[in-house]
Parts: structure tokens; sequence; C-alpha cells
């Protein structure tokens, strides 16, 4: 199998950078994240209705909107469809470990049809274990208005999104460990008004105890309750296995992710920079830009954005510019990984 697997609204693919890409399973079937850990894949795939379903293209301009491009709205998924496969796609399981959390009849969420669900899963190191015992991965997982949750094999999940000052922003959009610190992670979030807590990008150094806001998500034409104007809205996030420090956040103008923006950073995001020209600045490129926030990913070669036109583009160093197309999957592209590495996702 290919080491790259990327999930879209037409299902879950394996792809190579030379353009080659395969079907791996759940076909014909949105699916909203993957990870991949140990030959055991986790997929989320929202219940989505036809109420949930936007025909736009998700620019104010309608001479943009075309027929088959879909922006699939999944606030209505459920947080509880998350299916497993432990023969690398071949045949799916249900899980609904969520059910038993008890936190989970507080989530909050605007008026129906909207609800708490899954918008990132991933694997990350637990130092806890000590010296003389083996490290455990705990699954961690990012929930929007349900905040940082962690589980360890036990299967149960405990809250980690700090108190007070030192309070993660609850609407989690994508949570992901530092390949070079496992006490140190990092979220992408919308904003929590109820709480009074803006969203943005976000640290931990002590694995979600106390958290800490780095970006507001640049800059964006956020008109919703409860956000600055201006205020860009922060949902993909990528941090660079390869290059200690090195992040890219990608953001939108507005919910669910309608707007394109590029930020990076090479100082473990206490900077960035708006890199959203650079990257689709060349005409061959513009097409490939979207409407959509789109998905940021680093590998040995480089780093990808993946989006909802179904291209993805590759930059060997996003400091010096360069970016080319890399391949193409059917659908709107919401995860990217590579197999025993951490996901990068945008869905919203």
């Amino acid at each position: 199998m290919h080491s790259l697997l990327a999930t879209s609204s037409k299902g879950l693919f394996a792809f190579t950078l030379t353009g080659d890409v395969t079907p791996v399973g759940l076909q014909g079937t949105v699916v909203s994240q993957t990870t991949a850990r140990n030959g055991i894949v986790l997929a989320a795939v929202p219940a989505i209705q036809e109420v949930h379903k936007m025909m736009s293209y998700g620019d104010s301009d309608s001479s943009r909107r075309q027929p088959g491009l879909y922006m699939f709205d999944l606030a209505g998924g459920d947080a509880n469809d998350v299916v497993i496969s432990e023969d690398m796609g071949a045949t799916w399981a249900d899980t609904d470990s969520f059910k038993a959390l008890p936190a989970r009849d507080s989530w909050t969420f605007p008026a129906e049809p909207h609800k708490p669900h899954t918008l990132s899963i991933d694997f990350a190191s637990n130092p806890a274990a000590g010296p003389q015992a083996a490290a455990e991965d705990v699954v961690m997982a990012g929930i929007e208005v349900g905040g940082c949750l962690v589980s360890s094999s036990d299967g149960m999940w405990e809250t980690r999104h700090g108190s007070g000052q030192s309070q993660l922003c609850v609407d989690v959009h994508q949570l992901r460990p530092d390949p070079f610190d496992a006490n140190r992670w990092y979220a992408t979030c919308g904003a929590t008004p109820q709480l009074g807590i803006s969203g943005g990008c976000f640290v931990t150094e002590d694995q979600g105890a106390t958290w800490r806001r780095l970006f507001d998500g640049g800059p964006g034409q956020q008109q919703a309750k409860g956000f600055a104007e201006g205020q860009g809205y922060a949902i993909g996030l990528a941090l660079n296995p390869f290059r200690q420090g090195e992040l890219l956040v990608t953001a939108g103008d507005r919910p669910p992710g309608i707007g394109v923006h590029v930020h990076h950073s090479i100082n473990g995001g206490e900077s960035f920079n708006d890199i959203t020209d650079t990257v689709y600045g060349a005409e061959e490129l513009k097409a490939c830009k979207g409407g959509h926030t789109p998905v940021p990913y680093f590998i040995k070669e480089g780093a990808l954005l993946g989006s909802d036109t179904g291209d993805i583009l590759i930059c060997k160093d996003v400091g010096k510019a360069g970016w080319q197309k890399a391949c193409q999957l059917p659908g709107h592209i919401t995860t990217i990984t590579a197999i025993d590495r951490s996901p990068s996702s945008v869905i919203h």
C-alpha cells in the first residue's frame, strides 16, 4: 500500500506524489478524517442529512459556484460516528466509546440540527508511563465544542483543556502532538463566546493541563456573533516532523471554513507569515485554490496542501516557495496522513 492516505467527500484513498490514486475503502462515503497506526485505521464518518449539504462553492460570488462541488457542513455529524479497520481498510466496524464519556451530555452547540462532533483523531506518546515502563500511546480527540479528550488502552476518556486564564477554547478543530516533545500539543479552535474565549492556535506544554493562545487565525472576514471583526477562522494544522518548530495553519474567513488563508511559522507558532498569495500565485495553480480552507501536511519531501477541488500541491521548502501540483483525488479533500504519522484535517 502507498504510505500516504487522504479522505474526501468520496471516500478513503491512497496516493503517491507521482499522481497515482488508489481507492482504499468507504467509497462513496463522506469521510471527515482518518489516522493509521500499527495496522489499525480509524475514520470519522459523520451522519450527514440533506439539510447539511450546501451546494455552494463556498464563495459569496455566485459566479464561482459550480455544479458538483459540495461543501459539507458536518455540524450534524455525531461524535460517535468513528469506525475502525484492523486490516488497512478491507473491512470496517463501528465504535461507541464516546457514548460512555461522563461529560458527553454537557457538550454544547447552537440550536439544532447542530451537534458536537469529532474533528480530529490522533495518537500521542504518553511519557507519564515512566522511565521503567514502556510508553503507551494515547488516543487524543478534538471535539467541536467538546474540547480536548484523551484516552488510553482502558478505553476511558478524560477532558484536558485547562481552566481559567489557561483554558483552551473548547471549539476544537484540530488537536496534534508535537513530534519533538511529547508534552507539547497544539490545537486550532474557533471560538467559545459563551465562555469569552477567542479562537486561533493554542499550545500546551504539559499535555493539556494548561494552554496558551499563540495566534488569532490571521486576517479574515469573520462576522459571526462573538468573533472579532476581521479575524480569521483557524481550522487546519500541520507540524513538520522533519524540522522542529515548523507549522502550517490554514484558516477561512468564516464558518464552516469558507475562504482560503495559509499561514507559516518556523518558530513553534510564536509568529506566522501569510503565504496564501505565494502558494496560489502561479497562473496554473489559481484553479487549485478552491473556496474552502485547504488541508496542510508535511512529509519528508516537503509540504502538502489539499483543496476542495481535489488537488494536492507540494512544495519542497515552504520558505522558498515553488509550489507544484502533485495529484488530484475525487471529491473535496478532508484529511491527509502518512501511515504511522499524525494526520491533518480541515473538515468542519
